[in-house]
């Protein structure tokens, strides 16, 4: 038994810690995405006086938020996958 949980604790602590790793990639990206539409608003703006500036900007935190949620969500499903394969498939309590 204490061959199993030598094994298998430090995996356990790493695919929490990707899990929770995860998490908060996951938590950046929506703000930058909320970010985004307060900006968006000067889009218009910005285009009307000639600026690009406010445009890019949207677009380059966009697509970054967008990223930064993807690799979120990617990291999460191999943290999962990772803590499911160490659960043991049949428990037999004992009487």
């Amino acid at each position: 038994m204490p061959e199993f949980v030598d094994r298998h604790v430090p995996q356990e602590e790493a695919a929490l810690e990707e899990q929770r790793r995860g998490a908060v990639l996951i938590t950046v990206g929506k703000v930058l995405l909320w970010m985004d539409l307060i900006l968006a608003c000067f889009v218009y703006v910005g285009l009307r006086s000639g600026s690009y500036l406010f445009l890019w900007w949207v677009l380059v935190e966009g697509i970054l938020g967008l990223a930064l949620m993807g690799v979120g969500f990617h990291e999460i499903v191999d943290a999962r996958r990772a803590l499911s394969e160490l659960t043991p498939r049949h428990f037999h309590p004992r009487n």
